[in-house]
């Protein structure tokens, strides 16, 4: 007789909201072969619905879990899988943001993703760390909170374009996949979710390591005044340059620039 498996619930404390329908994982399969991917870097696999898909799919996936419950009984689910499936997954009991990403992009060959039902209040810490590898993925694809979404992809003079935004898309091209509404979650959510995802920028339109981050730093002092005008705003870096032949007018606010125009301003503010 097979053992009935005693249900768990979810840690609000972690913010566990889990899919109870398949659909919107099928549609990120399908967005990964497209990509030509065969390893991926699962985040919070909770019960291992999107684990499932992503083995069956002939993937090789590492699935790092934080709640030792969910390890387990992911760990008591795979001994369920043939031989080979079970080959192809690896389970992880550590915090994401204690896992070493970059040891495991080192570790494996193929074309690497990095995916997940990413928890809403870690979602943030999730992608300023994910950036950090665009060059290394092929894809990375989450699905977090649609407000979370609409901020990572929304352009200058929107009310969701901040920081993050220009971060985001400093380094890849950032796309809202598709919603998925909060009654395919259990518990249900009081908000709606979409697949987010973020292909890294072409090598032609790729910038510099060292003019990404004087751009991000530009980005961030500005935004944190995001209403003054950057003649204010970024006044501690202008008063080291000077403002003669700046490309940016200086009246405008933070929200009103776009990421290349960010790239131009950092260039002159760091010009050598």
């Amino acid at each position: 007789m097979k053992r009935m498996e005693e249900p768990l619930r979810q840690k609000k404390s972690l913010g566990q909201v889990f899919l109870t329908t398949d659909w919107p994982v099928s549609r990120m399969i399908e967005r990964l072969t497209e990509l030509r991917v065969e390893r991926c870097l699962e985040i919070g696999p909770g019960p291992g619905i999107l684990t499932k898909g992503l083995v069956h799919a002939g993937l090789r996936v590492t699935a790092v879990e934080k709640d030792e419950r969910w390890a387990q009984r992911l760990a008591e689910n795979a001994e369920t899988l043939s031989r080979d499936m079970r080959g192809n997954l690896v389970i992880v009991r550590e915090d994401i943001l204690d896992y070493d990403w970059q040891a495991w992009l080192d570790a494996g060959t193929g074309r690497a993703a990095i995916v997940g039902n990413i928890p809403y209040n870690i979602s943030t810490p999730i992608l300023l760390r994910g950036i950090n590898h665009m060059s290394d993925v092929a894809v990375m694809m989450f699905m977090t909170q649609l407000e979370f979404a609409a901020r990572a992809v929304s352009g200058p003079d929107s009310k969701d374009y901040g920081s993050l935004s220009v971060f985001l898309q400093l380094r890849a091209d950032c796309a809202l996949e598709y919603k998925v509404p909060r009654t395919a979650f259990h518990p249900v959510p009081k908000v709606d979710s979409a697949v987010l995802s973020l292909v890294p920028k072409r090598s032609n339109d790729r910038q510099p390591e060292r003019v990404l981050v004087h751009a991000e730093q530009v980005c961030r002092m500005a935004f944190t005044q995001r209403r003054k005008k950057l003649r204010n705003s970024i006044r501690q870096l202008l008063d080291a340059s000077g403002e003669d032949g700046c490309p940016i007018d200086l009246e405008r606010r933070a929200d009103s620039l776009s990421p290349r125009e960010y790239i131009e301003l950092a260039g002159f503010l760091f010009a050598d």
